[in-house]
């Protein structure tokens, strides 16, 4: 069970990518976001997605060398097709096109299709906060990765459908979620399956619709399924993200018969200086955190974190002891390198 320091990750992930003609400053950005995943303490998007872009690149279904283009746009909004290039460089992209014209005329909306897996959606609203923006998120998985049952039923239908949002502050930590409209991500799933653990009950349903703790029922034929996240409101903000992401974004929807994992990708990027001066707001955001902060604490709390904070004080952590990465994990990343004749660091 190796914990590796994170510049040596980083950089292994990197020379994995561009093994497989990934531009450099591209692979360099891939590695960077999944390591950054780790670090923040969001295992479920860090570097254990490396073999599953690998098998996407051996299958066909990603173009390394993919440019991303605008299809269609107006002054505030535009399409952009990802070309099926890897999804941290496509979204990316596509929030320098919503952050252009948010500056443009104070508010855009940009679609994203044909992308392949993004990452954690934090990485791309966070990118609008030095620019004095908001920005909010949605994707959808293209009608594939089925993983969530309609509400009272027992067979997925719908993907885990995350949503983020970013804001910035003044002497504060910025304000930033990433959550899946899921108890659990899907990912978080996949981890516990290769650490060998048992899920917390109350994640999954197997086919027969019974509550397990193990994560191979999500994955066995018929397949289990991931409950929503609060219930019937889960489910209702995971229905109207498919049709954000999967059919205004035109990232696909899901059907009975779907086709690879595409992310789709609805962005709303919102320039804050067309509605109050961003001093003043930053200001102001300050002080309801401030507020917030003052709740007493349940018996057993540390205190009141914002969204985000989790976060920064996991990676302040992960830098100085290390990432540990499961033996399984591990191995098919070791695998991976081997087959395309990339060094391995040594644990």
């Amino acid at each position: 069970m190796p914990t590796l320091q994170y510049e040596p990750l980083e950089n292994l992930a990197r020379e994995i990518f561009r093994a497989i003609q990934v531009p450099p400053h591209g692979a360099a950005w891939m590695a960077k976001l999944l390591v950054r995943a780790n670090l923040r303490g969001h295992d479920s998007h860090g570097v254990i997605r490396i073999p599953q872009y690998i098998a996407t690149w051996k299958k066909g279904e990603a173009n390394p060398t993919a440019e991303p283009v605008i299809v269609q746009e107006g002054p505030a909004t535009a399409l952009v097709d990802g070309k099926l290039g890897f999804g941290q460089i496509v979204a990316r992209r596509g929030m320098e096109v919503a952050m252009g014209k948010a500056a443009a005329v104070g508010v855009s909306t940009v679609g994203v299709f044909n992308s392949n897996h993004v990452g954690r959606l934090a990485d791309y609203t966070e990118m609008a906060l030095e620019r004095d923006m908001l920005a909010l998120l949605a994707v959808n998985a293209g009608g594939a990765g089925q993983r969530m049952a309609p509400w009272g039923g027992r067979a997925p239908r719908l993907s885990t459908n995350p949503l983020a949002f970013a804001c910035p502050t003044g002497d504060a930590a910025p304000i930033s979620f990433d959550i899946a409209t899921t108890v659990a991500a899907e990912g978080k799933v996949r981890v516990k399956r290769n650490r060998k653990e048992k899920m917390p009950l109350g994640w999954v349903l197997d086919a027969e619709g019974k509550p397990t703790t193990d994560p191979n029922d999500l994955y066995a034929t018929p397949p289990g399924t991931i409950l929503p996240a609060g219930g019937h409101k889960g489910y209702c903000l995971a229905l109207m993200i498919e049709v954000l992401a999967g059919i205004v974004a035109r990232g696909g929807y899901s059907t009975e018969h779907p086709g690879p994992i595409r992310n789709g990708v609805f962005m709303i990027v919102v320039d804050i200086g067309r509605f109050i001066p961003p001093g003043t707001f930053r200001a102001e955001v300050d002080d309801l955190v401030r507020y917030l902060k003052t709740c007493p604490p349940v018996p057993g709390s540390d205190g009141i974190l914002t969204p985000g904070e989790p976060e920064m004080i996991t990676e302040a952590e992960r830098r100085r002891s290390g990432i540990f990465v499961e033996d399984e994990t591990w191995r098919q990343i070791e695998d991976v390198a081997r087959g395309l004749g990339v060094a391995i660091p040594t644990p």
